[in-house]
């Protein structure tokens, strides 16, 4: 094949040395997917409050400052600590709030960062306002049919419980209600992932509603990428939270929520063993690289990342032929077609798309971008 005929190795692309398992960040199309959203949280009248658990990197955060982001989301009071040293001051921790880390809580109030959490039960209510030296915002999670954490979007019951003792503490302002639609990353068809939406803002809305006039003042987000790239009615909405976006995956792609040439990132890993009784190519790239996550292909076998070719801008469309379909902990196994087989060789390079973005990034912990500069990650700190 053509397509292989530079070697797929380190030629194509001066900026970088690849000698193991890297993974490779195109800045511009990462600025151009924050952009896009951006302008489409403009559009529809929402703040965009992204979630930096996808990068986790504070040099990419400030690429979001330059668009004007000046609050965001994360998804423990670890990561919180690393942006609000990043110089962040409005931070929501969107996750079911550990009451075992109010120290932690209270050592960020202390520096004046503006902290929202999220509570589910009364029993951390009382102790944010028993043992809080300031107060916090607090969003009560819902769970409008994903299954995950949150209150059923209906035990209204158990809403006004928590709002009543959320307002009667001394250290809890209520600020609104958060749901995230995870369920859309399971669904068949863009229309089925809206779908999901709007029945999610109906529910939310009814909630709202149901508190009177408690519930007027009340702020809802909203926050997961397939629903924030794809659905133009947000009526009801104020706020949107979505973190993938930002770099993109084959999982984003293959919901048709955004192109192949969207995803901004791309394992870079070597070529260190053939096996031609199976057409089977042995790549340095594991479980710990990429995380088991996987799609399954037409023929319904399991795969775990498609294959491009590395160039000097970037990388080629997906190849046909060939994907990773098997990983232990530190290797990869390659199926290829005997054309494709023939056209590799052991020492070559290859770039591999990633299934989940998000946990090859928590994983790899640190980006080359295309011209070999080292952006790193909360984790390398």
């Amino acid at each position: 094949m053509a397509i292989f005929m530079l070697n797929v190795s380190n030629r194509s692309n001066p900026m970088i040395t690849i000698t193991r398992p890297t993974l490779l960040l195109n800045e511009k199309q990462c600025k151009i997917n924050i952009q896009r959203m951006v302008d489409k949280a403009n559009r529809l009248n929402v703040q965009l409050v992204p979630h930096f658990k996808t990068h986790q990197s504070s040099e990419i955060g400030e690429w979001f400052r330059a668009f004007g982001i000046g609050s965001i989301t994360v998804s423990s009071v670890k990561m919180a600590e690393f942006f609000a040293r990043s110089g962040w001051s409005n931070i929501t921790v969107a996750f079911p709030f550990n009451m075992h880390e109010i120290p932690a809580v209270n050592k960020m109030l202390e520096q004046h960062v503006n902290l929202t959490l999220f509570v589910v039960n009364t029993e951390v209510v009382q102790r944010l306002n028993e043992e809080l030296t300031a107060p916090v915002n607090l969003f009560i999670e819902m769970d409008a049919g994903y299954g995950r954490s949150g209150v059923a979007t209906e035990d209204i019951a158990k809403v006004k419980e928590l709002v009543a003792l959320i307002e009667a503490g001394s250290m809890t302002n209520l600020y609104g209600l958060y749901c995230h639609p995870g369920n859309t990353y399971h669904t068949n068809s863009v229309e089925e992932i809206k779908g999901i939406w709007a029945g999610v803002i109906k529910k939310m809305l009814a909630v709202k509603t149901a508190l009177g006039v408690a519930g007027e003042s009340l702020k809802i987000r909203v926050g997961d990428t397939p629903g924030c790239a794809l659905v133009e009615e947000m009526e009801g909405v104020d706020e949107i939270g979505p973190g993938n976006f930002v770099f993109y995956d084959l999982v984003m792609n293959y919901l048709d929520v955004c192109a192949e040439s969207d995803i901004a990132v791309v394992m870079a890993c070597p070529v260190v063993a053939k096996n031609e009784n199976r057409n089977e190519i042995i790549i340095h790239g594991g479980a710990v690289h990429f995380s088991k996550d996987h799609l399954f292909a037409a023929n319904e076998e399991k795969f775990f990342g498609e294959v491009v070719v590395l160039e000097e801008e970037g990388w080629s469309p997906i190849v046909e032929g060939i994907k990773l379909v098997s990983l232990s902990q530190e290797h990869g196994v390659l199926r290829a077609s005997a054309e494709v087989f023939e056209a590799i060789e052991i020492g070559d390079v290859l770039g591999i798309l990633p299934i989940h973005s998000c946990l090859t990034a928590n994983l790899m912990k640190s980006y080359t971008t295309l011209n070999g500069q080292e952006i790193k990650h909360l984790e390398s700190f």
